[in-house]
């Protein structure tokens, strides 16, 4: 079972973080602020989880996280997921119709690219020469402006460190590899709620707006944000997501 920390009481919302993070990114935001139950996870091979041990990929880590919430006897659940743990969220909402709201926090619901992928693959290689230099050099670009968040940076690169050079291989790997998930974000409709930071390098803030245009999901853009939205615009996130969860 993944490891994992409960906030609050209400309903239940899982938030799942993205690549080389872990459980307490969340905790940059006031939880308690939402009236729900969070469930924070770790993912596999991040965190305080143990890394896959057959099959990498979103859908194998999307099943550990549902061994967890069927541990805690959850089935239906709302899920925030941020950056790679959208592209988890997605997965389960595939598999569960009791999913009832899925958050994208700078995430996406398309495939890789041919380029993305050859960028993915680079990233492997990179990292099988030195894995806390490309730790280190790529955590600060994920923030619009780097030097105002010096302290969280840091923290956030010394944990990232502590992870195997097979995590950070294998996370890059399951990116690279998932399925296109437009059908389920199509079928969400209103329940799917997009986040973007208006600075985002990774996924772009214009691919983002022309890939949704027909979707019924509605969109925030966070304009002082990159893709590191919980530490560039904690106030503002926090008033989306306690809405979005507030509606019937």
């Amino acid at each position: 079972m993944l490891h994992y920390e409960l906030v609050g009481n209400g309903k239940p919302v899982v938030f799942l973080h993205g690549f080389l993070e872990s459980l307490e990114m969340w905790k940059s935001l006031n939880l308690k602020r939402f009236h729900s139950q969070s469930i924070l996870i770790d993912l596999p091979g991040h965190g305080k989880s143990e890394l896959l041990t057959d099959e990498i990929s979103i859908l194998a880590m999307a099943e550990e996280v549902e061994k967890t919430l069927t541990a805690l006897n959850l089935e239906a659940a709302a899920i925030v997921g941020h950056s790679m743990g959208g592209y988890v969220a997605l997965e389960m909402a595939k598999r569960n119709p009791k999913i009832e709201k899925v958050v994208l926090l700078n995430s996406s619901f398309w495939e890789d690219s041919e380029k993305k992928k050859s960028d993915r693959n680079r990233v492997i290689e990179v990292v099988k020469k030195n894995k806390n230099r490309f730790i280190s050099e790529a955590i600060p670009g994920l923030f619009a402006n780097a030097s105002e968040h010096q302290p969280f940076i840091q923290k956030l690169i010394q944990s990232a460190q502590k992870m195997s050079e097979k995590s950070v291989i294998d996370a890059t790997s399951a990116m690279r590899d998932r399925p296109n998930s437009l059908a389920i974000a199509e079928k969400l409709g209103s329940n799917l709620k997009i986040i973007q930071g208006e600075q985002d390098q990774v996924i772009p803030m214009r691919e983002m707006i022309e890939k949704s245009k027909n979707l019924k999901a509605d969109i925030s853009i966070l304009a002082q944000a990159a893709h590191m939205s919980h530490v560039e615009s904690t106030g503002d996130l926090e008033l989306i997501l306690a809405d979005f969860f507030a509606e019937k």
